[in-house]
């Protein structure tokens, strides 16, 4: 197994969303990347920059950077052959960033079967794959740093989003006590969740892309706008480059103040 000096870190989804900003806080903290592409048109995330515009600009940074693009990770065997990716080139895996989900939201009694296992697949699968992939070899090295995306309607239930908000609350549920399991063993797992982000994923959903509805949506946050994403890369970036190793089994809410 090929050897490494530089920290590694694992971006999943990472061609929209916080992927690209946050690879380039991390390459610009010293850390080779691997870096894995959008899972589908069923998720929240889409390509919103290639790997072939991010990887040159990455390796300008100083980072090494390998690209996974041919798995799913809804599955067992998808978030494995990831990992195993990490290893394969570098030999190692410090940190890894799970991006996960799809947004459904409307009235509960108009959500389907169909709506329902997809959800799972998307919000619940992922987690518990991702998690299983990864932590072996972080407790083999006993040290590791571990973020899952999940999103802050599962920290507070809302209308329209039973589900959704549902299926996010059991994520974090999950990564929480994970977390904790793990403590001792030198390896912190962490959720971040969002909601009123300025991506195109919730743009779509909420129907922001509107000028009005988007004013109407921004108010419902204490401050009166969308998050950006170099926000929160900067933010998600402290619970990854091992600056900061004293927390572990949480909730973060970065909703601009919608979810206190």
């Amino acid at each position: 197994m090929p050897s490494n000096e530089r920290p590694v870190a694992l971006i999943t989804m990472a061609t929209g969303y916080v992927g690209p900003a946050l690879a380039r806080t991390l390459a610009g903290r010293g850390y080779d990347l691997v870096l894995q592409g959008a899972a589908g048109d069923d998720s929240m995330v889409g390509v919103e920059r290639s790997f072939e515009t991010q990887v040159p600009v990455l390796e300008a940074l100083g980072a090494a950077v390998e690209t996974v693009t041919d798995v799913d990770l809804r599955t067992a065997e998808g978030n494995r052959a990831v990992v195993q990716a990490a290893l394969d080139r570098f030999g190692r895996l410090d940190s890894a960033c799970f991006v996960t989900g799809v947004i459904i939201v409307g009235k509960f009694l108009d959500m389907s079967s169909e709506h329902w296992d997809q959800i799972k697949r998307n919000n619940l699968d992922m987690v518990f794959h991702a998690l299983q992939a990864t932590l072996p070899p972080m407790v083999d090295a006993g040290a590791g740093q571990v973020v899952v995306f999940t999103s802050a309607t599962g920290g507070r239930p809302d209308p329209m989003t039973s589900i959704y908000g549902g299926t996010r609350a059991g994520a974090n549920g999950i990564v929480r006590a994970v977390g904790l399991e793990h403590a001792r063993d030198g390896v912190q797992v962490n959720a971040v969740g969002t909601n009123f982000m300025d991506f195109p994923g919730f743009i779509k959903a909420s129907g922001a892309d509107d000028p009005e509805r988007r004013k109407r949506i921004e108010s419902q946050t204490p401050m009166r706008r969308l998050g950006t994403m170099d926000e929160l890369a900067n933010v998600t970036a402290v619970l990854l480059d091992g600056t900061n190793r004293f927390q572990t089994g949480q909730f973060f809410d970065f909703s601009g103040g919608w979810g206190a």
